[in-house]
């Protein structure tokens, strides 16, 4: 993801049961990323452009906001 980052959010508690671990998703204009490492690897969110905002009421509930309105559910 390249450009400004308009919405950061931390997503703590994300598991597969063998323990836990906090990942980060960006968002801006251009597209949304989450990494496991605090930046060091990304991962796009393929289709997913022009939301501003994130955040995260637990690991299986997060939303990106965007233009127009419109709101996408996330989670890990």
């Amino acid at each position: 993801m390249t450009g400004a980052i308009f919405g950061l959010a931390y997503a703590h508690g994300v598991g597969n049961g063998h323990g836990s671990r906090t990942v980060v998703v960006t968002a801006n204009a251009g597209g949304a990323a989450w990494t496991p490492d605090e930046g060091t690897t990304w991962f796009t969110l393929p289709g997913v452009t022009g939301y501003w905002a994130v955040a995260f009421a637990s690991p299986h509930a997060g939303w990106l906001v965007g233009t127009g309105g419109r709101i996408l559910k996330i989670s890990f």
